[in-house]
């Protein structure tokens, strides 16, 4: 495998810093996307330079591409409190493509978000779903990996609910909320599944076509089942008492005006209560082998006593179906008009 200069932007987040250790890990030079402020010790033993600049500001990332084969683009945000959607989705992906155009870039790889569309409902997923059309358009190698929830040591996703398990269980009220009844649907993905997903995208060799590809676990769960696995790791039992979505909107507007960083926002809201499973999952396809349960991975942070099956019994029988490579692509770029008439020749 031939060695690639790659820009990874979001470089120090929660899933930069894993899809950076893998990227150098599979052989390449990494180069990373750091905003001032951003602490570079998290991920020094992989980086081989950095680039000081913000996707908001297109002057900053003059010559953040210089010389990359390829770009990995992970900036995001789950709440405006950092800043607001259409500027970092959108605006900030047209600018870091903008960039990799100018400097040659030959593939632009985005980490989306599984539920984008383009009738969706959620600012959040409107504003990724106008960020993969900026990649579909563009003139270089687009792929798109639209994620589901995304879990592992450092979430804010089953460390929130078990943070939840441990501290709604002071007797006599040992109960946890569940938004309408916990009966939505989400497939969570592992960080390191993700970030393998992305580093193997990168290889020249890569068997998968440019174009759009959803990224989820092995089955799909409901928050219900998340919330049990999560009372397991945290050695509690909870009663799940379901919450009116209506009292749900008000606790989260309530957070979105006092809290710095809410733990739930009304453009979530939204998310949670739309089927979140993966229509094409092609997270094991990609990978050559099963993706990691949420419940095999939380047998092992958490240290779940007793014996580990291989995965939680949730109803689901899809475990094992094997995808086809291809069958899951969901978008591929036009062909080009000098592809036609080279044919025509």
């Amino acid at each position: 495998m031939s060695r690639k200069k790659v820009l990874v932007t979001g470089a120090t987040g929660y899933v930069g810093r894993h899809v950076v250790a893998a990227v150098a890990n599979a052989g390449h030079d990494v180069r990373a996307l750091l905003r001032e402020g951003s602490n570079p010790r998290v991920i020094d033993e992989y980086v081989d330079d950095l680039h000081l600049g913000n996707v908001t500001d297109a002057r900053s990332l003059e010559g953040a591409c210089d010389g990359c084969d390829a770009v990995i683009h992970l900036v995001g945000v789950i709440n405006e409190k950092e800043g607001s959607f259409e500027d970092i989705h959108v605006k900030g992906t047209r600018n870091i493509l903008a960039e990799a155009e100018r400097a040659g870039v030959r593939r632009f790889i985005y980490l989306s978000g599984l539920g984008t569309r383009a009738n969706a409902v959620a600012r959040y997923h409107q504003t990724k779903y106008a960020a993969e059309q900026s990649v579909r358009t563009a003139s270089l190698q687009g792929y798109c990996f639209p994620a589901s929830v995304i879990f592992g040591p450092e979430d804010e996703f089953l460390n929130l609910f078990v943070g939840m398990a441990k501290s709604w269980v002071n007797p006599p009220w040992p109960v946890m909320p569940a938004i309408a009844g916990g009966h939505s649907r989400l497939q969570p993905v592992w960080v390191e599944d993700v970030a393998e997903v992305l580093a193997r995208s990168v290889a020249p060799d890569f068997p998968l076509q440019p174009g759009t590809y959803e990224l989820g676990g092995p089955e799909p769960m409901t928050v219900r089942e998340i919330m049990t696995v999560a009372c397991k790791a945290a050695g509690k039992a909870r009663i799940f008492v379901p919450v009116p979505l209506f009292v749900a909107q008000i606790m989260a507007t309530f957070m979105e005006i006092f809290s710095s960083k809410p733990q739930l926002t009304r453009d979530q809201l939204i998310m949670v209560m739309e089927d979140g499973a993966a229509q094409h999952n092609m997270t094991s396809v990609i990978l050559g082998r099963p993706a990691r349960s949420l419940w095999d991975y939380a047998c092992e942070q958490f240290d779940i006593p007793g014996p580990k099956p291989h995965r939680v019994v949730v109803g689901a029988g899809c475990y094992n179906d094997r995808v086809r490579p291809q069958t899951g692509i969901l978008w591929t770029p036009p062909e080009k008009k000098e592809d036609k008439k080279e044919e025509k020749k």
